[in-house]
């Protein structure tokens, strides 16, 4: 005959339920974690993030407002860049040593073009300067921003050159 005992054969199935109560336990604890932090995000941080949101829509607008002025700065580089390459073709300038060489010498006996670009105003024979951009509309020091002004002009192509605008960086001139 066989004897039966049934303590040493129940034993590993009450261990195997002890220790998934156990987990089941540990996972109840966290489940209740995740609903107080979810409960404080709730009551808590999106009603902060929320009132951050029109200094974040501020933020952005100065931005935009920067970009602009940033893209119209380097039109008016590109514009005075033309304006001294010109000069220079005017003035016989050379931008390299061995053409200084090659130009002096004249090997070829070319003659200089009459009929290059010019700076001067055809009529007057002046030079005329490229117009460009004061900071001081631009920048001011230490001044508020003029909001309405900012959100009238936002995605206008004309608000990058207008002098009313501020595209003030934050930092304080020196």
């Amino acid at each position: 005959f066989q004897t039966a005992n049934l303590d040493q054969e129940l034993k590993p199935v009450v261990v195997g339920i002890d220790r998934m109560m156990l987990r089941l336990e540990e996972f109840e604890n966290c489940l209740e974690l995740v609903k107080a932090e979810s409960a404080v995000a709730l009551t808590q941080n999106i009603p902060r993030l929320v009132a951050l949101r029109p200094g974040l829509n501020a933020l952005c607008e100065r931005i935009d407002r920067l970009e602009q002025f940033v893209a119209m700065v380097g039109k008016n580089l590109d514009a005075v860049e033309k304006q001294v390459q010109i000069a220079e073709e005017e003035l016989d300038i050379p931008d390299k040593t061995l053409n200084v060489l090659l130009k002096s010498l004249n090997f070829f006996g070319k003659a200089k073009p009459t009929d290059r670009p010019t700076n001067r105003n055809a009529e007057t024979g002046i030079y005329e300067p490229v117009s460009v951009f004061k900071t001081e509309q631009y920048f001011r020091p230490n001044g508020p921003e003029p909001e309405e002004e900012a959100r009238d002009n936002v995605g206008d192509d004309s608000a990058a050159a207008s002098p009313s605008e501020d595209c003030d960086t934050g930092t304080p001139e020196k």
